[in-house]
């Protein structure tokens, strides 16, 4: 049998950069995932106490997306590690993808892994010793040579992991420019769901839909139902895998239920999650039947909106506003997290008019090193600036 290929490096933080700090760290390089079992309850026990929540990158949803959604990329996790009175502590694990070019450019690149369900790539750090993890990741991707640029791709912009990366490099005089950036809707709560809801809506949008919800009960029993502990979880998955894919997510292709591999990580995810109390699952049913279903995580102390689903032969009635309504009623009644991703694309029409407040999504491009990124970084900006202006020419031509 093949021993299973994995790579350490010490990187040596009594020296240098890093001299203030006394922990020395390892770095671990995983490309064989089925080592990460190993790591599991470590990596729990981070993702508790981390600097920033972010779910995907917890063992119960990385682990099943590196096996369904990975086909034909250039993969590995790396895991950053110290000890504790002889003990092995997690201190940070960074999902990367590398790829040979840096968008057009002749130049191999890591970035933090995003699969087609991973709306933050923020990489999971041990609070306690944050510092020390990002300049041992640091140290170690100036010992890479195979790749000259690193892009810390769509992280939070506005938390405390951007902040300490950006000290991190001033620290070591290292260049790096900032990429795309937009602003994602996120759940705050008010006073109440009917402070907030009136705070969103004109009165003329919530008459609106006070009579399509009077017209939607016309037609049978309607009720707003949510999976409590001890539901049947399956049911509900069941129920919402087949919901999705009667839409136009089903005819497209892009449903769960299309794709085998899709169908297993979203059961797998959502089991997951129903096992650690961390799943929402909200549906609006007529006559029992469910016209629209929200799957959400929790992650304290936010949660994040994954996704939502609808019966089309019903958008008369506007199913989808109406469950997301009950969304935000239900998130002011638990009081359970402080605020709520949306994972929505930036411009979405009905969450950005419903959500009133908006986080930063930010990409941060950096030189591993080699003179190559260096170049890139520096010169990056004018090229930009220099295809804006030829764009602006030919349209005036």
């Amino acid at each position: 049998m093949m021993k299973p290929k994995s790579e350490i490096f010490d990187v040596d933080l009594t020296l240098g950069r890093a001299a203030s700090l006394l922990e020395p760290m390892s770095v671990v390089v995983i490309d064989d995932f089925d080592i990460l079992e190993d790591y599991v309850e470590a990596w729990e026990k981070l993702a508790v106490e981390a600097l920033e929540p972010n779910p995907f990158y917890e063992p119960w949803m990385l682990i099943p997306a590196l096996r369904t959604q990975s086909t034909g990329k250039d993969l590995c996790v790396v895991l950053v590690l110290t000890l504790c009175d002889g003990d092995p502590v997690l201190c940070g694990v960074f999902p990367l993808e590398k790829k040979q070019r840096y968008k057009k450019l002749p130049l191999a690149a890591y970035s933090l892994w995003q699969h087609i369900y991973s709306p933050l790539c923020t990489p999971l750090i041990g609070v306690s010793r944050a510092r020390g993890c990002i300049d041992a990741f640091l140290d170690w991707l100036a010992s890479q040579r195979e790749c000259a640029l690193m892009d810390f791709n769509l992280v939070s912009g506005d938390g405390p992991f951007h902040q300490l990366l950006n000290e991190c490099l001033a620290a070591r005089n290292a260049s790096s420019l900032e990429g795309a950036s937009h602003y994602r809707a996120v759940l705050r709560p008010k006073e109440s769901a009917d402070t907030y809801l009136r705070a969103a809506q004109s009165s003329e949008h919530r008459k609106d839909l006070r009579r399509k919800r009077r017209r939607l009960s016309e037609l049978g029993q309607l009720e707003v139902t949510s999976l409590e502990a001890g539901g049947d979880v399956d049911a509900w998955v069941e129920e919402f895998l087949q919901l999705e894919a009667s839409g136009w997510k089903g005819t497209s292709g892009g449903a769960f239920a299309c794709i085998e591999a899709n169908r297993n990580y979203f059961v797998s995810i959502t089991k997951a999650a129903f096992a650690r109390g961390r799943l929402i699952m909200l549906a609006v049913r007529l006559e029992g039947k469910p016209i629209a279903m929200k799957c959400n995580f929790i992650a304290e102390p936010g949660s994040f909106a994954f996704k939502i689903a609808f019966d089309e032969s019903f958008a008369a009635y506007s199913p989808g506003v109406l469950l997301e309504i009950e969304n935000i009623d239900h998130f002011h009644a638990q009081r359970s997290v402080e605020w709520m991703d949306s994972c929505a694309i930036p411009d979405h029409p009905m969450i950005n008019r419903l959500w009133l407040d908006r986080r930063t999504i930010k990409s941060l491009l950096i030189p591993t090193g080699r003179k190559a990124g260096e170049l890139v970084i520096s010169t990056l900006p004018l090229m930009r600036s220099l295809n804006r202006r030829l764009r602006q020419l030919h349209v005036r031509d």
